[in-house]
């Protein structure tokens, strides 16, 4: 009872959050990138409804959850930071093959192949971390949640970048129509 009450608690505090967010928007700003501290309450938002719904599809305990979660978060932080280092390193070499600076090009390309070469080893850390904490059974119902949790987010992210672009071309004034004869 008291942890199904919980799960209502936490599913109210996430939908009147994106409700709040969604209405607290200025006019006019709908155009701009969002800054650094938006980002931030959305992945927040987001690691939040994971944790939810990662504790629901996996049945998972306070015991097992106070073991996942911070291991979780640890190679969240590893990714992000290779993410990063990625983003970074694709505009480098945006930029070497746009002034066709070869060696440039080149050093750019070794760091992305580190940056891949670091994903693929925080993915295989966290693999061998979680063999300690979940069950076979469990390993395999994370595997799928991640999956299908990504994609879920993907579309999410795809729809509001929709609904921005429909607020954009609605404030947008339109050219006048041709007099009609």
């Amino acid at each position: 009872m008291r942890k199904q009450a919980a799960t209502v608690l936490v599913l109210v505090f996430l939908v009147l959050g994106f409700a709040i967010n969604s209405v607290a928007e200025p006019q006019g700003e709908s155009d701009r990138p969002p800054t650094k501290e938006q980002m931030e309450k959305v992945r927040t938002r987001i690691e939040t409804l994971r944790m939810w719904k990662l504790t629901k599809a996996l049945d998972l305990d306070e015991k097992k959850s106070a073991q996942l979660f911070p291991l979780l978060n640890k190679y969240d932080k590893k990714r992000a930071e290779t993410e990063s280092a990625m983003r970074d390193n694709m505009r480098d070499l945006r930029e070497s093959l746009k002034e066709r600076r070869e060696v440039q090009i080149k050093n750019a390309l070794d760091r992305l192949e580190l940056n891949h070469k670091s994903m693929q080893n925080i993915r295989e850390a966290e693999r061998e971390e979680l063999k300690g904490i979940l069950s076979i059974e469990q390993q395999a119902r994370f595997i799928i949640f991640q999956q299908e949790f990504d994609r879920e987010i993907r579309k999410i992210i795809e729809e509001t970048r929709e609904r921005r672009q429909d607020m954009l071309r609605r404030d947008m004034p339109q050219k006048p129509s041709p007099p009609q004869r």
